[in-house]
């Protein structure tokens, strides 16, 4: 009994994590891909947001989101293994174990770009529901969603905010509490 509730911690800790790496990348990767299309809920703002996206794609989004896991954790416990072969090979006078175990870290961090850019993608298509506000869209199609979108600003502590099409509207960031006026999107 004791096994069983200290394996459901460990997945639930686990699961919080990932959550919260989600939560902390998701917004440098988004911005990283030229696409104009929003990452978070239109209504709230949540991350939680499903998407009106193809069965492949949804695919990929799982197969990114493992190629991400795994080279975040190859990056995160490849540090350290680093740290402790270099200063082995120092000891030692070795190096060739030294420099392969630096080898290690550009490849898992490339394995863990490469997933962030599966999840970017995954998040251009419309949004279908949201699990935070419990809103939900009608299907639309991908391109048509991204010509249509409105213009997105960056408030200065990252968060994105949706410019709305009133003019004289002050924006406010939820994660800073900042204040911006809404700047004129272009070809008005």
């Amino acid at each position: 009994m004791l096994g069983a509730f200290l394996q459901s911690m460990a997945t639930k800790l686990v699961e919080e994590i990932l959550k919260r790496l989600v939560e902390w990348l998701a917004p440098k990767a988004l911005r990283s891909v030229p696409h104009p299309a929003s990452p978070t809920c239109p209504r709230c703002g949540g991350y939680g947001v499903a998407r009106w996206a193809p069965g492949r794609v949804r695919l990929l989004f799982v197969l990114s989101l493992l190629v991400f896991t795994w080279g975040f954790a190859g990056l995160l416990l490849g540090v350290p293994v680093v740290v402790l072969t270099v200063v082995g090979a120092v000891l030692s006078g070795a190096m060739l174990p030294a420099l392969l175990a630096l080898l290690g870290l550009p490849f898992f961090a490339t394995v863990m770009i490469a997933g962030a850019f599966g999840l970017a993608y995954y998040h251009s298509y419309p949004p279908k529901r949201c699990h935070r506000c419990h809103g939900s869209w009608p299907d639309r199609e991908r391109d048509e969603y991204l010509r249509s979108t409105q213009p997105v600003f960056t408030c200065g502590c990252g968060q994105r905010l949706r410019v709305p099409r009133a003019a004289g509207v002050r924006l406010r960031c939820p994660r800073c509490g900042a204040e911006h006026a809404a700047p004129a999107p272009a070809g008005r």
